[in-house]
């Protein structure tokens, strides 16, 4: 302990409460975002992705079941989440979203890149390989 004065300072070790990806809580399936979660959710995981979308859009209809298959796929390396843009429409703003559906790829917090438009599972899988093995790298 510190003194300083009359008051006591704990000091903190800021390297033992380190969250590792393996003592992380991953999510189970893609997880529905909006103001309340977002900026918690990207911040938390060394990779996540974000599908922006809207419930009028067709494409982005076409996603949500391969967006589900790939959260099975890399469930404890990626986490999968899905923001409504017509409910968090400042949130769509702030990262610049002009065509849906977008899919954002964030590194705690931190974009890293993204797509536009209906993607295949595989080309999905070829973009998250990619970024894995540069984190890795």
């Amino acid at each position: 302990m510190i003194f300083l004065g009359f008051f006591k300072h704990k000091k903190i070790n800021l390297n033992s409460e380190k969250i590792t990806p393996a003592s992380l809580e991953w999510p189970e399936y893609v997880i529905t975002l909006d103001k309340k979660n977002f900026e918690k959710f990207i911040q938390k995981y060394p990779l996540s992705v974000v599908d922006f979308w809207a419930p009028w859009c067709v494409p982005c209809k076409a996603m949500a079941p391969r967006l589900r298959r790939l959260s099975n796929i890399y469930k404890g390396k990626v986490a999968f989440g899905k923001l409504d843009t017509q409910k968090s429409h400042d949130i769509a703003k702030k990262h610049r979203i002009m065509g849906i559906p977008h899919l954002v790829f964030f590194r705690y917090g931190k974009k890293i890149t993204s797509t536009t438009g209906v993607k295949s599972v595989s080309d999905i899988k070829d973009l998250i390989e990619d970024i894995l093995k540069k984190k890795d790298g």
